[in-house]
C-alpha cells in the first residue's frame, strides 16, 4: 500500500460515484469507483485516498 494518503469517509455512493469527505479538513470528495471494487464500498466506510483526491487506494 502507498505510503502517503489521506482518509476519507464515504458519506454516500450513487451513480458509480463515492462522495464524501476528508478526514481532519472536511474537504469533499468524488471518486468514479471502480466496477471490481463496488461490492467492497459501502456508505460511511473510511476509505485511504490518493494525496490529489481522484482515486482510492486500493490493495492488490
Amino acid at each position: 500500500m502507498e505510503e502517503n494518503y489521506d482518509l476519507g469517509l464515504i458519506t454516500s455512493l450513487e451513480h458509480g460515484v463515492a462522495k464524501g469527505i476528508i478526514l481532519g479538513t472536511q474537504e469533499p470528495f468524488a471518486i468514479r469507483i471502480k466496477t471490481d471494487a463496488a461490492d467492497s464500498l459501502m456508505q460511511y466506510m473510511v476509505v485511504a485516498i490518493n494525496p490529489d483526491h481522484t482515486d482510492f487506494i486500493y490493495q492488490e
